[in-house]
């Protein structure tokens, strides 16, 4: 299998190295793409659906939290002959269970995002197409989820082992803390490096989605590697602009009314605060949403896409065994 170097992906970002995407004329896209009647349309069952996740999962690492301090004195009572093996497994058995659906909500949660995306990206393709709740219903319904958890899964360990050797370094020099902060450091940058290196993924699947039938899903996020070969700066501009800053000024505002409230010993102020962050938060997540579409179709028209999948997938007759009989 031919490698894909550094001057493949020159040839195919050739442009987008050259002016990447306009802060400008993704302002004015941004804008227009924001109607008030349609953005509530979507924002009520968004919104909804992330606060019923919020409460699922606090709730859930609330209980997850009571069992760990249970096995802890599970541990002591063992110690004093006061409680058998099988009743400290069993509670370690429930707290495993209670993170597993922990995860599981927050899985589908991901896929309802991953719904709004493709939403959002026929939106910008189609005007007359628009998202209400039972067509966000009807798309998540629809996405291939166990192709999404493989992607999901794919991107983590990768980010995971990236981090490893430093995770080492830290732990065996854990006295020096000059060490560990730097380790620490550095893997905060491959998080984000790695992040926008693959940040595409999910956009470059579906272009193809036919072809990953049957097919390792880690090819979406070496196409990504590639598309974002000369976007990646851009991109983290663009984020910064449109999606963190916004909420970085709504965490500092209901950050800040809640630390008066501390200040002041003002309780009620403390829970105004955490409840406006929370639902400014809802009211904002079609747009964040909106703007990692929207940022792929800006760039998509840049790039020859179709080349990027060169040598990735496999044929269909290694797939089927065909290939491999005598």
């Amino acid at each position: 299998m031919k490698l894909f170097n550094r001057g493949q992906a020159s040839k195919f970002n050739s442009t987008a190295k050259l002016d990447g995407i306009s802060i400008k004329d993704f302002a004015k896209s941004l804008k227009g793409m924001v109607s008030r009647k349609e953005y509530m349309m979507t924002m009520w069952p968004f919104a909804g659906y992330f606060i019923i996740w919020l409460a699922l999962t606090g709730l859930g690492l609330y209980f997850a939290y009571m069992m760990l301090a249970s096995l802890s004195m599970s541990l002591m009572y063992i110690m004093y002959g006061m409680m058998s093996m099988t009743s400290l497994l069993f509670t370690l058995l429930e707290f495993l269970v209670v993170l597993f659906l922990v995860a599981a909500v927050g899985f589908l949660f991901m896929c309802l995002v991953v719904a709004v995306q493709f939403g959002y990206q026929d939106r910008i393709n189609d005007e007359n197409k628009q998202l209400t709740p039972s067509s966000i219903w009807q798309r998540f319904k629809h996405t291939r989820k166990n192709q999404l958890l493989r992607l999901c899964l794919y991107s983590g360990l990768f980010i995971f082992l990236w981090q490893l050797p430093l995770r080492v370094v830290a732990t065996i020099w854990a006295s020096n803390k000059i060490v560990v902060i730097t380790c620490q450091i550095i893997n905060y940058v491959i998080v984000i490096w790695k992040g926008l290196q693959y940040s595409q993924a999910v956009y470059l699947y579906r272009y193809k989605q036919p072809a990953f039938l049957g097919q390792s899903m880690r090819h979406a996020l070496t196409v990504s590697k590639r598309y974002m070969a000369g976007f990646k700066f851009n991109l983290l501009l663009v984020g910064i602009l449109f999606a963190y800053l916004p909420v970085l000024v709504w965490g500092a505002l209901t950050g800040g009314l809640a630390y008066y409230g501390e200040y002041t010993a003002t309780n009620p102020l403390i829970w105004i605060g955490a409840v406006l962050f929370v639902l400014g938060y809802a009211v904002m997540m079609p747009y964040l949403t909106m703007v990692s579409a929207l940022y792929f179709e800006k760039t998509k028209a840049k790039i020859k896409v179709d080349g990027l999948y060169e040598d990735t997938f496999k044929p269909v007759e290694e797939l089927t065994g065909e290939a491999f009989k005598d």
